[in-house]
This record gives C-alpha cells, structure tokens and sequence, in this order.
C-alpha cells in the first residue's frame, strides 16, 4: 500500500471514531499520519540503502516484536491511553499490509533470521517499480487507495477543511473542527 493511503485511511478511521465513540479528541493528526506510514519510514531506507540483498520491504518496524516493544514501552511509562490512538495508527499499518501474509517478518526473528523476500529492491528505481507492479498485481491494493481518496474526502468534507481557515488551522494544530468540544470523552 502507498504511503498516502495508509494515512487516507488511518485518518478516516480516526474521523469516524471521534463522531461516533466521541474518543480520542486530543489525537493529533499529523501525529497520527506520521505513526501510521513509520514502520515505511523505518524500513524501506533500510531496505533500499542497507539491505538490498535481502530482497525484503517490511523489515524490523513491520515485525511483531516492534510494535509490541511500542506497545509495551508506552504501558511501562505510564502513557499508554494518551498514545493510544498513535499506537493504533503504528500498528494499524500491519493490518493495511496484510502482514499475516508474511510470517517470517512478522514473527522475525522466532521463524528464522531472514525476512519475507520479493523482488530486487536495490534501488529507489526498482522500489517505485515494485510499487507500481504491487499495485497491478494485487487488486486489493489499489481498491485500499481508491477507499483512501473517499476516507479523505469524507474528512475533508465533514470537517470543513475545503474551506481555507479550517484547513489552516488543521495544518498549524493537528486538530479537526469539532474535536475539542467538551462532549468528547478523553479518557480513551
């Protein structure tokens, strides 16, 4: 999945639970776009600069024992309800992966100390390219992006953020109009 649809779609996911579970008011959604494309930012550099032989793309931040260290870093200091909806975007990006697909990553290094291979991803040219064949090959992946475009479009729409101080103030703060009403519980 690309990096935009991850984000698309985290972020609609994020709209729909401050309407309806009225949670999660404090999330920032910058925060919670770079959580939810940062096992990407960790891995493919590594995979792309410094282990190109493997032929592998989901490496250490797509493994099990990562997101469960996040999980478990933020339980032992304390801020686990306040990351929350950071840790679910982290590790929400496992499930928009379909990770289960690849149990030598996700299970690294309990199943051996080699990750899933695929393609020669030696360089940022073959990266893109394995993108581009990923999202012709595997349908599933580009009907996530078109479901990305709608979630974003729905967050802009049902957040005003078509209308220039709405989205300036989304910019500068990371907030949605509506989210800091009272009503929203912050205790999830």
């Amino acid at each position: 999945m690309l990096p935009s649809g991850h984000v698309e779609i985290t972020w609609g996911i994020l709209n729909l639970v401050q309407r309806r579970l009225r949670a999660f008011a404090h999330a920032d959604y910058r925060l919670v776009a770079l959580a939810a494309v940062l096992p990407d930012l960790i891995d493919k550099p590594l995979a792309v600069f410094a282990f190109p032989k493997t032929k592998a793309t989901l490496l250490y931040a797509h493994t099990l024992l990562a997101h469960l260290g996040a999980w478990g870093a933020a339980a032992a200091s304390g801020q686990l309800r306040r990351t929350l909806p950071y840790l679910l975007a982290f590790s929400g990006h496992l499930l928009l992966d379909r990770i289960w697909r690849f149990p030598r990553t996700l299970f690294y290094p309990f199943q051996g100390r080699r990750f899933h291979a695929w393609r020669d991803m030696s360089s940022p040219l073959l990266f893109w390219k394995g993108y581009l064949t990923a999202l012709w090959q595997y349908p599933y992946l580009s009907i996530a992006e078109v479901v990305g475009v709608v979630a974003l479009a729905w967050l802009v729409r049902d957040r005003g953020l078509h209308q220039r101080g709405t989205l300036a103030r989304f910019l500068r703060t990371g907030h949605v109009a509506g989210d800091n009403d009272s009503t929203f519980r912050e205790d999830l």
